[in-house]
């Protein structure tokens, strides 16, 4: 009986999950030992992010560390001492090719990349000491051999994200990783499986997690400095709010938020490349 109730719970927790990934799941990766401080977060469920709420924490000193389209609408998270010495952002129906052009000119690179179900979050840092980035947006069996490529040339998979139909894909040269691999997974319980096996227990880190058409995509391997870190992935908790509260209090900071979409239909767009000058 005993086995019979926690199987139960178990079947309970999945078709809440899937319930949730239906829409847009809430990613979270929270990790110890980083400088980060006085960490804020902003949920827009159902509204557009709001500037003053970010403009006002750049007045304290804190900057955008993560930011995703998630179950709570768009999620930011910002903090002090963080690499950022200067950050701007752009929401925007189409990709913002020409805004990010010019400020690739100021020697500001993309630190995040979302979409929601209508629009693009486009977070541009200073101070990351990338040195040339480029992205492509197609389907993955496409950029599989484009990504391979340019690994072993040294760039570095820095974020990404999938609009409904294709994956955006950012690759950085002189990132904060030393090395990158990903691998797929098709549920929940096979996702956290094969992060515990094929990840942590391996002593990599787990850099971008993101779900799309139904699946999920884990980028991990080293980072350059500070390998070995105490790192957690937490998907779609009941309150949000709550869980983030309780890594604070135990001193461990929100370092990373992905999300996704269902199959959507998106006008394709071509490979771009971005040189920081």
């Amino acid at each position: 009986m005993e086995r019979l109730k926690r199987l139960l719970l178990v079947l309970l927790a999945q078709v809440s999950v899937t319930a949730v990934l239906a829409q847009s799941p809430t990613l979270l990766i929270s990790e110890s030992g980083l400088p980060y401080t006085e960490e804020t977060w902003f949920a827009y469920e159902g509204e557009p992010i709001q500037q003053d709420d970010i403009v006002g924490c750049w007045d304290q000193g804190k900057r955008i560390v993560s930011a995703a389209y998630t179950s709570e609408g768009w999620l930011v998270i910002l903090a002090k001492n963080t690499p950022y010495t200067m950050q701007t952002y752009f929401l925007s129906a189409d990709w913002p090719e020409q805004w990010i052009a010019a400020k690739a000119k100021e020697g500001y690179v993309m630190t995040s990349v979302s979409r929601s179900e209508k629009e693009w979050l486009i977070v541009l840092s200073q101070g990351t000491g990338i040195t040339r980035q480029m992205v492509w947006r197609q389907e993955w069996g496409q950029l599989a051999p484009w990504i391979a490529e340019n690994t072993g040339k040294g760039y570095c998979i820095t974020d990404l994200a999938f609009d409904g139909q294709a994956w955006t894909v950012v690759m950085s040269e002189n990132s904060k990783y030393s090395s990158q691999g990903y691998l797929w997974a098709n549920s929940t319980q096979e996702l956290m499986e094969l992060v515990q096996r094929e990840v942590w227990a391996k002593g990599f880190n787990i850099h971008q997690v993101e779900y799309g058409a139904g699946k999920y995509l884990v980028v991990y391997g080293n980072y350059a400095r500070g390998d070995g870190r105490f790192q957690n992935l937490q998907i779609s908790p009941d309150e949000v709010k709550e869980y983030i509260r309780e890594q604070w209090a135990k001193g461990i900071c929100i370092t990373y938020v992905g999300g996704g979409l269902p199959d959507l239909t998106v006008k394709p767009v071509k490979k771009r490349w971005i040189k920081r000058r």
